[in-house]
């Protein structure tokens, strides 16, 4: 007799297909608890890699925003070392002794904040400050050299030049524009100033030899004295993308001379550094510069410091940072 099997009852043994549906249920659950244990991971590591990125941009922040202070003060220090010059072995000596003094106060200042810091002028380059100040009750002069001659040289064998700040008077303008030139075989720039027409501002034009002359007129000034940054590329502290200083002239090697052309044209003041300089009026072999500085005759020339490596130093107990910068403000390609 052929056996019989009792007929199944539905739910106490499942189907193929249901078995399946089973395992692709228990399936998307182990992946979702996966995918949700993931995420949670990630984030942790993220959050824990922001917190150690926060640390060390903190501390590398209070490091660079150390040796950007250092660098401001360090400039400073040259400029007046440029202009009160004491000691009888010059500014070179004058400015080192300083930076002793500088490096000493900063390192006990900052120790009280629990930071070691160090700074130190590892080498100078030398140079020459040429300026002319105001009159003794705070007038301007003319714009000629110490003889009163309106055409002249301020120096030759020039490569660089940095700091170069010129003040004009709009009163003093005469119908003649004042001129400066830089010069070398081949090259010449020229910046020229005069009075607007009406009598109100003043005109400045730039020729770089290259093509048609750039002329803008600046007004606003209450006294009548406009300053022009010359290496900076600004006339009364509005920037002025035509004023590049000796465009096509400077070029780091080859060396340059700057004079002054209609000096009785114009009245004011100036100062800038160069790297290099012979006295136009002398031995071409004999650079001038006076040691102790002699500031009686106006303009004057004195031995200055054009560039200092200065080495920085700034440790915590979370980062230590060490850089040398070079320091020579006013440079207008720097």
């Amino acid at each position: 007799m052929a056996d019989v099997k009792p007929p199944r009852v539905r739910g106490t043994d499942p189907e193929p297909d249901e078995d399946r549906a089973q395992m692709i249920l228990i399936t998307g659950l182990t992946l979702a608890v996966i995918l949700v244990a993931v995420v949670l991971l990630l984030n942790t590591v993220i959050y824990t890699e922001n917190l150690a990125t926060r640390g060390v941009d903190a501390g590398g922040a209070e490091a660079v925003d150390f040796r950007d202070g250092t660098v401001e003060d360090v400039a400073a220090i040259m400029e007046r070392e440029h202009r009160t010059e004491s000691g009888s072995d010059g500014v070179g000596d004058d400015f080192n002794a300083t930076m002793s003094v500088y490096s000493d106060v900063t390192g006990d200042l900052r120790l009280r904040d629990g930071v070691i810091a160090d700074v130190s002028a590892v080498t100078n380059e030398t140079g020459h400050f040429i300026a002319q100040d105001e009159l003794a009750d705070g007038g301007y002069r003319a714009m000629t050299n110490e003889s009163g001659t309106s055409d002249w040289t301020l120096a030759t064998t020039v490569t660089r030049t940095r700091n170069y700040q010129l003040t004009v008077n709009e009163r003093s303008l005469d119908e003649e524009p004042f001129t400066v030139v830089a010069n070398r075989s081949g090259a010449t720039w020229s910046m020229s100033v005069s009075q607007n027409t009406g009598g109100d501002g003043i005109e400045v034009t730039v020729d770089n030899g290259t093509g048609t002359p750039e002329s803008e007129s600046f007004d606003g000034s209450e006294d009548g004295s406009y300053t022009i940054d010359v290496t900076g590329g600004t006339v009364a502290g509005n920037e002025w993308k035509e004023l590049v200083w000796a465009e096509n002239v400077q070029n780091g090697a080859e060396s340059y001379e700057i004079r002054y052309e209609n000096g009785d044209a114009a009245a004011g003041t100036y100062h800038f550094v160069v790297d290099e300089m012979d006295d136009p009026s002398a031995d071409p072999n004999e650079p001038y510069g006076t040691t102790p500085a002699d500031r009686t005759a106006q303009p004057y020339v004195v031995d200055a410091v054009y560039s200092a490596d200065v080495e920085v130093h700034h440790r915590t107990p979370e980062l230590e940072y060490r850089d040398v910068v070079r320091v020579a403000p006013g440079e207008n390609d720097a």
